[in-house]
């Protein structure tokens, strides 16, 4: 193995070093089927983070939420943030992970001496978010083993073994085959934890670790945390409010901030001297951690002090992002290695399988979906049972139950918006994990769902079409690829608004406006010719005119009505107002025509059905967009 230093952090790219597998290093636990991914070097990591400052502008007001931050820790250390609510915990995990993209990080981020990118973060780093959020259909095991092979940690034969020792390391035995969405909050840390260490990551950042847990299940997870941290020998950062003694004595290292600056960082046994020796002694039988809050919470104590305290440690500290560990060098702990993953099409299919199984278990988003348009298309169809006479008084009628049978599926396609943007919400922390690449996220979902769509189309058609209305039997494949096709574009639609609306409600309302936007451009409220110019663009775009022109003529064409003005010796004395003749399909389309214009005597079925699918790739590229554009957000670091 070659390693390459990087002699202008700031400028350049960094150097990552291609490990080979004869190089690979021993793993640390003692699981002989798990597979290193820490890499040669990797398991004696030094994290650093130097003159780290943030801002947020709005309008020409610049505020500063973090001032000046340093320190560096190494492999095997916990450093604790605390602070006060709004000391800038959040912000500063969020500038470390490359996600604090609403304002400006400046400073230096260095793992073994390297700047940290994006592609870094996602092969030697893992954070795990303040709320956790499981997919909510699979159980504790599954999880963790589609999260094994996605990481490709071992064997495919041994991933199970793997898996059972990070459930039992983790004290998960209880809930292992329990559903995510029934368990408890500090088994879901727990289980956030356990899909960290399957990575094997050098550097895991916490962000509040025991938010919404009993003083117990606190205590028990940040113990955990620091038993993970010897034995894996990872790097780990985790904010928290405020800790009880014996769990903040359980830490190797602690940063206080207050105002975005800091009160004191280094050892957590020379915190109480510290502040002791600048006049702030521990009180008897008081918690350190407490102590320290209460002195830099400038909410509750006088903000002069505060500042004066902020002030000394700014005197005092050691150089900026100077560290106090005396047993390693930097220039021995240069570089990173970058880690081999598995294949696409390996990851597709693990997606495909976990994507089919969640779906096979939601009543609601797929299976609920065809179950529901089964019985509205059968109560519509009974509506117009009068319309399953080719009787030509029924025409109008057959065709608005042709419309009625897709309008409404497309409406329920509103579930989707909300649905899949809170699975993108999950997708998009694994693939700022490394877990998943949005590439096959998308290729597996539209592999799942193209199917899909026909069969909602045979639920829809089957019986409320076919067994009810009497349409014609040989007219099913034609008719059942135009609407799944048309269905298939509001699902797109769908998919888009999730991915590039972040507020669910919001995109759900604007999916209500274009499925509204189809029925008013469809063609068969107002003629094309009827509509204002600037609209009629809209009646080009909108799927319902090509929808609603080509099932009609599937459906008429070959079939032979009732006659009518029977007894009359011309048209114009017969009183019905719609009449063709002789009563073939094309001739009452004809007549239909002249009331909606929609409706055609000869269609090109083909061009149709192309414009359909041009409609549904566009609305699929935007999401594919959106979905390769939200994954790729994140801050950059820039110099001071």
């Amino acid at each position: 193995m070659t390693e390459e230093k990087d002699t202008d952090a700031t400028q350049k790219e960094p150097k990552l070093v291609e490990e080979d597998e004869s190089g690979s290093s021993k793993n640390i636990n003692n699981s002989s089927s798990r597979r290193s991914n820490h890499g040669k070097g990797m398991d004696s990591s030094v994290f650093r983070f130097s003159n780290l400052n943030f801002t947020v502008k709005k309008g020409s007001k610049e505020t500063k939420i973090l001032s000046d931050v340093s320190h560096t820790v190494k492999w095997g250390h916990v450093l604790a943030i605390m602070g006060p609510s709004g000391a800038g915990k959040t912000v500063l995990i969020s500038a470390l992970t490359l996600d604090a993209t609403f304002g400006t990080t400046r400073g230096t981020v260095k793992l073994n001496g390297v700047p940290m990118t994006d592609k870094m973060f996602k092969t030697h780093s893992y954070v795990v978010v303040q709320h956790d959020k499981h997919w909510p259909y699979l159980t504790c095991r599954e999880t963790l083993l589609y999260a094994a092979e996605l990481y490709d940690v071992a064997d495919k034969a041994d991933m199970p073994t793997v898996v059972d020792e990070i459930i039992t390391k983790m004290g998960l035995d209880v809930c292992a085959d329990t559903r995510n969405a029934r368990l408890s909050g500090g088994q879901a840390r727990r289980l956030s934890i356990a899909i960290a260490l399957l990575k094997q990551p050098t550097l895991l950042f916490l962000d509040e670790p025991t938010t919404g847990l009993d003083a117990a299940a606190a205590e028990n997870i940040m113990n955990e945390i620091v038993r993970v941290a010897k034995e894996e020998r990872i790097i780990i950062l985790c904010t928290i409010h405020q800790p009880s003694t014996k769990v903040y004595n359980s830490f190797d290292e602690t940063m206080i901030l207050s105002k975005g600056r800091e009160a004191y960082t280094g050892p957590v046994e020379e915190a109480v001297p510290y502040f002791e020796s600048i006049g702030y002694p521990l009180p008897v039988q008081t918690n350190p951690a407490e102590h320290f809050l209460d002195l830099v919470n400038a909410d509750f104590s006088d903000d002069a002090e505060v500042t004066k305290i902020l002030d000394m440690w700014e005197e005092k500290r050691p150089e900026a992002a100077t560290t106090h560990h005396k047993d390693w060098k930097e220039e021995e702990v240069t570089g990173v290695t970058d880690m081999k993953r598995a294949s696409l099409a390996s990851e597709v299919s693990i997606m495909f399988r976990r994507c089919a199984t969640m779906i096979a278990r939601d009543p609601i988003l797929y299976m609920g979906r065809a179950v529901l348009f089964l019985i509205s298309n059968i109560i519509f169809s009974l509506v117009y049972l009068k319309a399953r006479k080719y009787d030509q008084n029924q025409a109008a009628n057959k065709l608005w139950i042709t419309i009625w049978h897709v309008a409404v599926a497309n409406n329920m396609s509103v579930v989707a918006v909300y649905a899949l943007n809170d699975e993108f919400k999950t997708i998009l922390r694994e693939t700022k994990n490394g877990m998943v690449t949005p590439l096959s996220y998308v290729l597996a979902k539209t592999i799942l769902v193209l199917p899909i769509m026909i069969v909602f189309g045979i639920f829809a058609l089957g019986i409320p079409s076919y067994a009810i209305m009497d349409v014609p039997g040989d007219t099913f494949p034609i008719v059942l690829i135009t609407w799944s096709l048309t269905l298939y574009i509001y699902e797109c639609v769908a998919e888009s608004l999730s991915v590039w609306i972040d507020d669910p409600i919001l995109g759900m309302l604007q999916f209500m406006n274009f499925w509204f936007g189809g029925f008013l451009f469809g063609g068969f409220l107002i003629a094309k010719r009827d509509m204002f110019w600037p609209f009629t663009l809209f009646y080009y775009v909108m799927p319902y005119s090509y929808y609603v022109r080509t099932q009609m003529y599937n459906q008429f064409e070959d079939t032979t009505w009732e006659p009518c003005c029977v007894g009359y010796t011309n048209r114009t004395s017969c009183p019905e107002p719609f009449c063709a003749d002789p009563p073939t399909g094309s001739n009452v389309l004809n007549e239909l025509s002249k009331s909606y214009a929609v409706v055609q005597g000869d269609v090109s079925v083909g061009e149709n059905l192309l414009i359909l699918a041009c409609i549904a790739l566009f609305w699929k590229l935007t999401y594919i967009a959106g979905v390769f554009y939200k994954t790729r957000q994140v801050s950059k670091i820039l110099p001071n």
